[in-house]
């Protein structure tokens, strides 16, 4: 569809571009085999959360994502503050992969069905939701909060500047973003639960204040991008939760351009 098209073709044109400054940017570095597959490795597992009709190999591909990017992020092994912020972010990332995957476990329990699109029909036509499948949008939204940096849990979004650029581009301009696309994904069922757009608005709104607020005091180019990018999720967040998904949609495609 056109969700899908357009983000497919903004994570080739954009991962097209990485692979070929990585090989620049690495050049004459150990490891660089070990890092071109957990590159691939990423890449291939967000184009499946962009393309993937089927919600259980959605979760377990954002999983995988979590996964190639941590080792991505443990690049330089020497680089204490790396492997710190690395650390924070597996465990923030944990945590939201468990949110993620329980989820889609909830709704098929609630419908019967993992097909995306059947999923999104059934709950459009739905008088309302039932309350597994309440949930189970909840949980989505947590683990999408979770997964694009939004205060209180942050931190480690701002201290993973250690990572080589390459892997910082590709972090801010796809992976951050996995969470408002799923999000965009699953609009109609998202959108049959107040709670969940409460939290959307609350959560990003406060988060786009704050972090925009604060980026304007950081002296360092590449620390004041990730307040950037914290607060720009917010703006996307806040936008899903006042149920403007096409806005949040754009913002997704001008971010991921510009940051990279």
């Amino acid at each position: 569809d056109g969700i899908t098209g357009t983000v497919g073709l903004l994570v080739a044109v954009v991962g097209w571009i990485i692979v070929r400054y990585s090989r620049r940017y690495l050049d004459g570095c150990s490891g660089n085999a070990d890092y071109v597959r957990a590159l691939l490795l990423t890449l291939a597992s967000v184009m499946l959360v962009v393309s993937g009709n089927h919600l259980l190999v959605l979760a377990l591909a954002w999983t995988v994502s979590s996964v190639g990017l941590h080792r991505l992020l443990n690049f330089f092994p020497t680089r204490r503050a790396a492997l710190i912020a690395a650390h924070k972010k597996h465990v923030v990332a944990t945590v939201a992969n468990a949110g993620m995957v329980l989820a889609a476990l909830m709704l098929y329990s609630a419908f019967g069905s993992w097909q995306i699109d059947q999923l999104t029909a059934l709950a459009a036509a739905a008088p309302e939701l039932p309350a597994r499948a309440q949930a189970a949008v909840v949980l989505i939204v947590l683990a999408a909060i979770l997964k694009c940096a939004q205060l209180p849990v942050h931190g480690w979004l701002i201290q993973v500047m250690e990572a080589p650029t390459p892997v910082s581009a590709l972090l801010h301009a796809g992976v951050v973003n996995l969470g408002g696309l799923v999000l965009i994904r699953l609009a109609p069922l998202v959108a049959e639960v107040p709670l969940a757009m409460a939290l959307l608005v609350v959560v990003g709104g406060l988060t786009a204040a704050i972090a925009a607020l604060v980026m304007t005091t950081r002296i360092s180019v590449k620390v004041m991008l990730a307040w950037s990018t914290c607060a720009q999720m917010g703006f996307m967040l806040m936008q899903c939760g006042l149920g403007l998904w096409e806005m949040a949609l754009l913002h997704l495609v001008g971010h991921s351009l510009y940051k990279a």
